[in-house]
C-alpha cells in the first residue's frame, strides 16, 4: 500500500494544500482564495466557520485531483498564518468572527501593555520587538475592555491552526512556534507567561495545551472526516508558523542562512543558535524556532504581495480577476519603466507598518506623481517599495551582527525575475530563488512525517531539500540611484508620520 503525507497552508488570503508520496514527490496541489472582511476602519475579520469550510473544500478537492485514497494519507500538518484569534464558547462554537492578524483595533490596549511591562521585558520573555495591536494579548485585552460580555463567554482562545486541529481531533492544542507572537508565551520555557496572562485577565485553562512542533495531535474524528473527505486513520500533527514551514520546506533549518519571503506580507528570517540579547535601539524580533533550543530572527512587514494583488484587482480590470494573467502583464509593464519610476515613490503600508516602524496608523501612499506617469509606473513603484522594505529589514539583521551577501527567496514574488533583480540592486545582496514547489505545504508535510515517524527529527526531515533556481546579482550601476530612492522612501515616511498619527 502506498503512503502519503498532506501539508496544508492556512494563509492570510488563501488556503493551499499538497500531497506528497514516500519519496517526497509532489502528487497534487490545490488552492482556494478568499477575501477578508473589513467591517470598519482598522478591523479585519473572517468567520471562523468559513475557515473550516475552506479547509474541507480544499481537502476534498485535493484528494479528487490527486486520485489518492483518503485512507492512504498517513499524516497531515498545518502551516498557519500567525496571530489570527478565534474565540470559542463552552460548547466549542465560535463567538463572533475570527479577528485576523491584520486587525489594528487594539492599538490603545497595546500601548497600555507596553506601559505595563516595558519593551525590554516584553522582548526578553517573548522575543517580540514591541507590543503591537497585532498580538493576541492586545486583542484579548480589547475584548475584555470593549466587549466584556463576549469576553466572559469565551471558554477557549485559539489561533487558526488550533481551531482547525480542534475541528479535526476534538483537542484544544497549540504549538509554541505559532504562539510566539501572541505575547502570551515565554518562548524560552515554552509555557504561558503568568504575568501577561494576569494583566489581560486570563487563566491558562482558557488557552490550548502546548505541544512541540511535529508532535502527534491525534487521529481524526468521524464527523471531521465526513466533512473533509479525510480518513479516521490519518494522524493530525502539530505544524508551525507559515514562515517557519517555508524554511523547513526549503531545507533551511540550520543556523547561518537568511531567507526572505514575499507572499501576502514580507518576512525576513535568519536561523540562530542562541537568543539575541536585548539592544535598546534595535527593533528585532527573535523568537523560538520549531527546532527546540534554536531561535529565529524574524522581521516582517504587513503588506507586500497583497499590495500587488490589490493593485491587480483594482487597476487591471481587463483581466476580470484572473490574477495570474494580471501579474504577467504587470511584470511586463513594470519592465518598461526605468529604475526609480521617474520619481514616483510608494509607501506600501495599506494595513499599518511593522518592522521597523511599528506604526499601526501608517497608510499607503503614492508620492511624486506627474502627468508623465502611467499605470506601469505605479506597478513598478509597488515592486520597488517592497524592495525598500526588504532593505530596511536586512539592515536590521546587519546591525545585530549578522553578515551575509545573499538571500534565499520564497513566496509568489520569487517567480518574478524582474522583482528579484530589483531586490538585488536595492539591497546589494544576491537573490537566490528557491525552486521548491509549495515550500509552506512541503514544510508542513515534513512536520507531519516527523509526527508519523517517517523522520527522526525536523533537521532530518528538511535534509537535502535545498534547491535554488539561479542567482540574481545586484547591478552596481543602479546603486547610486536606488540609494537616493531609499533615502526618499525613509524621509517620506518620517515626514508623514505625524499626519498618520493625527488621521
Amino acid at each position: 500500500m502506498s503512503r502519503y503525507l498532506m501539508g496544508l497552508d492556512a494563509g492570510t488570503t488563501s488556503f493551499k494544500g499538497a500531497i506528497y508520496d514516500e519519496q517526497g514527490v509532489l502528487v497534487a496541489v490545490h488552492q482556494l482564495d478568499y477575501t477578508l472582511l473589513t467591517p470598519q476602519a482598522d478591523w479585519v475579520e473572517y468567520p471562523a466557520e468559513a475557515y473550516w469550510n475552506h479547509f474541507c473544500e480544499l481537502t476534498r478537492s485535493l484528494l479528487e485531483k490527486s486520485g489518492v485514497t483518503a485512507r492512504d494519507i498517513e499524516a497531515l500538518a498545518i502551516s498557519s498564518q500567525g496571530e489570527t484569534l478565534v474565540c470559542l464558547d463552552e460548547a466549542g462554537e465560535p463567538l463572533g468572527n475570527a479577528i485576523v492578524w491584520l486587525d489594528n483595533r487594539a492599538a490603545s490596549e497595546a500601548d497600555a501593555l507596553r506601559q505595563a511591562f516595558g519593551r525590554r521585558a516584553l522582548y526578553e520573555h517573548t522575543g517580540q520587538a514591541d507590543m503591537l495591536a497585532t498580538w493576541p494579548a492586545a486583542k484579548i485585552l480589547w475584548l475584555r475592555e470593549n466587549q466584556p460580555a463576549r469576553f466572559a463567554r469565551v471558554k477557549r482562545f485559539l489561533l487558526l491552526e488550533d481551531w482547525l486541529l480542534y475541528r479535526l481531533t476534538g483537542r484544544f492544542v497549540g504549538e509554541p512556534n505559532l504562539w510566539a507572537s501572541s505575547a502570551l508565551i515565554n518562548i524560552h520555557t515554552g509555557q504561558w507567561w503568568p504575568e501577561m496572562l494576569k494583566e489581560v485577565g486570563l487563566s491558562p485553562d482558557r488557552l490550548p495545551e502546548l505541544l512541540p512542533c511535529g508532535a502527534p495531535a491525534g487521529r481524526l474524528l468521524p464527523a471531521a472526516c465526513r466533512e473533509s473527505g479525510l480518513h479516521e486513520g490519518t494522524l493530525a500533527v502539530m505544524g508551525a508558523l507559515d514562515q517557519t514551514c517555508n524554511t523547513i520546506g526549503a531545507g533551511i533549518t540550520l543556523p547561518g542562512s537568511v531567507c526572505e519571503t514575499t507572499g501576502s506580507c514580507l518576512a525576513v528570517s535568519a536561523t540562530l543558535p542562541e537568543f539575541v540579547p536585548w539592544q535598546e535601539n534595535a527593533f528585532i524580533t527573535c523568537q523560538n524556532h520549531a527546532v527546540p533550543g534554536r531561535y529565529t530572527a524574524l522581521l516582517w512587514s504587513q503588506s507586500a504581495g497583497m499590495v500587488f494583488k490589490w493593485f491587480a484587482k483594482g487597476f487591471y480590470p481587463e483581466f476580470e480577476g484572473n490574477l495570474d494573467a494580471a501579474f504577467d502583464r504587470m511584470n511586463r509593464d513594470a519592465a518598461q519603466v526605468p529604475a526609480g519610476c521617474e520619481g514616483l515613490l510608494m509607501l506600501p503600508h495599506l494595513s499599518g507598518a511593522s518592522n521597523p516602524e511599528f506604526d499601526p496608523h501608517a497608510r499607503g501612499v503614492f508620492f511624486g506623481a506627474t502627468l508623465q506617469h502611467s499605470r506601469a509606473h505605479f506597478t513598478r513603484s509597488i515592486m520597488e517599495a517592497v524592495a525598500f522594505m526588504l532593505r530596511r529589514n536586512a539592515e536590521q539583521l546587519t546591525a545585530m551582527g549578522a553578515s551575509f551577501d545573499r538571500m534565499y527567496c520564497m513566496g509568489g514574488a520569487s517567480k518574478s525575475p524582474l522583482w528579484l533583480s530589483i531586490k538585488a540592486s536595492v539591497t546589494g545582496c544576491a537573490m537566490l530563488p528557491l525552486r521548491v514547489s509549495e515550500s509552506a505545504c512541503l514544510g508542513a508535510a515534513r512536520l507531519a512525517g516527523v509526527g508519523a515517524g517517517w523522520y527522526a527529527d525536523i533537521d532530518r526531515a528538511a535534509d537535502a531539500l535545498l534547491n535554488t533556481g539561479g542567482e540574481f546579482l545586484p547591478d552596481p550601476a543602479l546603486k547610486p540611484l536606488y540609494d537616493r530612492c531609499f533615502e526618499r522612501y525613509i524621509a517620506l515616511y518620517e515626514a508623514l508620520k505625524p499626519v498618520f498619527a493625527g488621521a
